[in-house]
């Protein structure tokens, strides 16, 4: 065989594993029934699974940079929780224990009886849930901007701020913005487009969102403090120091309350740091993940 032949057949083979790499991390879209639902999620990768899910509003895809930065290493699930995204939305009360009874279900039935768990805002409250009731399913935990419980010498609820609830559920473009501006700490990622697909995945969830919070008024889908203090999975707490709507303190009481947690905080950063930091984030999971393989 001449050199340049071989020259070829290495370059070309370089060329094949580059292209399956690649491959590797672009997701696939994928259905499941669970409960007689259609669940929408998005896999890539391959190896020990890491589910991912989102918050209020959101979809599957708004993970993209993390799917993209796990997949060379993990096997990454990311769903479009009940109620949101291309999921169905059936009519009822949800609440955590509503969004992690279908997850646990989602995880039978595509084959995936434990994974990493991680979610962000009121994904990460499904995340905690899910790990306090079948902690059998979570092998690791990771929680950004989001989960938490009420402890009894935590002061009373305040009252309802109606400006933020309307601009949250976001029922105009005007809306979006401002509410999209408020947690992002880098105004440059609030694009028009942004604006727009925030605005359309929120009035395609309006009454999910809408019945979370009539569900979070009557107390339902909590956890409480000593049901955390109990959690023995490795827990990696992820949080934007910028956070308007979760702030680090509440980072601060999940670290103090999970024995086995650590706690990364990201300076210039809202509610959204693995967007706003994908490659910083991406290396912390992955480093977790991997330390505990």
């Amino acid at each position: 065989m001449t050199r340049l032949v071989v020259v070829i057949l290495a370059s070309l083979l370089l060329l094949g594993s580059r292209a399956g790499a690649q491959e590797r991390s672009e997701p696939a879209a994928k259905d499941a029934t669970v409960f007689g639902y259609r669940l929408h999620y998005l896999e890539a990768g391959r190896g020990e699974p890491v589910i991912l899910l989102h918050g209020t509003g959101g979809e599957a895809a708004r993970w993209m940079p993390t799917i993209q930065g796990l997949a060379a290493n993990f096997r990454v699930i990311a769903l479009d929780q009940i109620g949101f995204g291309q999921s169905d939305k059936p009519l009822t009360l949800y609440h955590s224990g509503v969004f992690a009874g279908f997850l646990a279900q989602f995880m039978k039935t595509i084959g995936v009886p434990k994974a990493a768990v991680m979610g962000q805002s009121m994904g990460a409250g499904v995340a905690l849930y899910l790990t306090v009731h079948h902690p059998e399913m979570v092998d690791r935990l990771v929680l950004v901007d989001g989960g938490g419980y009420r402890a009894a010498s935590d002061a009373p609820a305040a009252a309802p701020n109606w400006h933020n609830r309307q601009i949250a559920n976001a029922g105009t473009l005007e809306e979006s913005r401002e509410y999209l501006e408020k947690l992002y700490y880098d105004h440059s990622f609030v694009t028009d487009k942004l604006v727009e697909q925030n605005l359309i995945l929120r009035l395609r969830s309006a009454y999910t969102a809408e019945s979370m919070q009539t569900a979070s008024e009557r107390g339902l889908g909590g956890v409480t403090e000593n049901e955390v203090r109990a959690i023995k999975a490795p827990t990696l707490l992820i949080w934007g120091m910028n956070d308007p709507l979760s702030s680090v303190a509440n980072a601060d009481k999940l670290n103090s309350a999970i024995k086995n947690s650590r706690k990364i905080l990201f300076e210039k950063a809202g509610h959204y740091p693995f967007l706003e930091h994908a490659d910083k984030f991406n290396q912390a999971v992955l480093e977790f993940l991997k330390s505990q393989s």
